[in-house]
């Protein structure tokens, strides 16, 4: 049996989701991807070259798991074609998802895919994956308790780093070979060894630096005279969830606005009045969780202002 697991590259549960597939099918490819059109692209090349490289006779499953799908009509269309072929091709294809669809493109996928979604708002991927591959598995469901405690900030355990560790492989030469390497280690149960704690300690000193310069960019503006809103140049070499979390409780903030050079945008929340949600679905490729989503923005990255007034904007409209 070829099993291809797509997965989100930013994070535990994206990460706990694809080793709890390995777990399932030690013998799976992992491949780590983001949102937008461009890794919707590279989706359908795997999933083509999948689809050609094994035998007719043989089965074959793709698995997509912590990826959620918006209501573009480009990325549902995309999705349709290279589904189809695959579809066609013999293989079985599972989306296990957490995030807020829209019904269009459930409806679209329907047909071609086999669709696990959390309504709930009360579940992470890995908790998905958990349910459909490996209920009763100790170590599965470990690694499923682990992903909602980060996801949800629970607070209500330990985690190691790796969340840290994460943000450091996916900026390397070879970011998806070295998430796929450390899903593999922790599908064997290794949570922390020497090598991730020496690749921890170089990342570290590049983490505290960049926190240090993306302090000296933050603004504050009240949103409609009631919500107090942190907008914050970022790094690729912070993980935004831990950072934002370290925002609100140095700023009393209501919202935390980590804006990057490369174009995104991450929203986070410290007031159950606003949705982090609504506030991506007005920015470019918007998606996510009312307490937590990500975004693009389309103003020059070189101006700072013009980013903050497109972002502010954004905010605005959603309340």
């Amino acid at each position: 049996m070829e099993v291809l697991i797509f997965s989100h590259e930013s994070d535990i549960d994206g990460l706990f989701s694809a080793a709890i597939g390995l777990l399932r099918y030690p013998q799976a490819r992992t491949v780590f991807l983001g949102y937008g059109k461009e890794s919707f692209e590279t989706m359908g090349h795997f999933a083509n070259s999948f689809n050609a490289s094994s035998p007719s006779s043989e089965k074959r499953i793709i698995i997509i798991c912590d990826l959620g799908l918006n209501e573009d009509q480009s990325l549902i269309d995309l999705c349709k074609d290279f589904f189809s072929k695959s579809k066609n091709a013999g293989c079985d294809i599972f989306w296990l998802d957490h995030h807020p669809w829209a019904d269009r493109a459930v409806d679209a996928i329907r047909p071609l895919v086999e669709i696990t979604l959390d309504k709930t708002g009360t579940k992470c991927a890995a908790e998905l994956m958990y349910d459909k591959l490996l209920v009763g598995n100790e170590l599965a469901a470990k690694l499923a308790s682990m992903a909602h405690a980060m996801d949800f900030f629970t607070n209500d355990q330990y985690l190691t780093p790796i969340s840290e560790l994460i943000v450091y492989y996916r900026n390397s030469s070879i970011p998806s070979e070295k998430l796929s390497f450390l899903a593999v280690k922790v599908s064997k149960g290794i949570l922390w060894d020497t090598e991730m704690q020496n690749d921890y300690a170089m990342y570290s000193q590049i983490q505290e630096k960049a926190k240090r310069e993306a302090y000296q960019t933050i603004q504050f503006k009240e949103i409609n005279g009631r919500f107090k809103t942190a907008f914050i140049q970022s790094s690729r070499y912070i993980q935004n969830s831990l950072f934002a979390h370290e925002v609100f409780e140095k700023t009393k903030a209501d919202i935390v606005v980590l804006y990057g050079t490369d174009g995104k945008v991450s929203i986070r929340r410290n007031n159950t009045q606003v949705s982090c949600r609504r506030i991506a679905e007005n920015l470019p490729d918007g998606g996510g969780h009312d307490f937590a989503a990500g975004a693009k923005y389309n103003s020059d990255p070189s101006k700072p202002q013009a980013i903050i007034r497109e972002l502010e904007a954004a905010i605005l409209k959603s309340l």
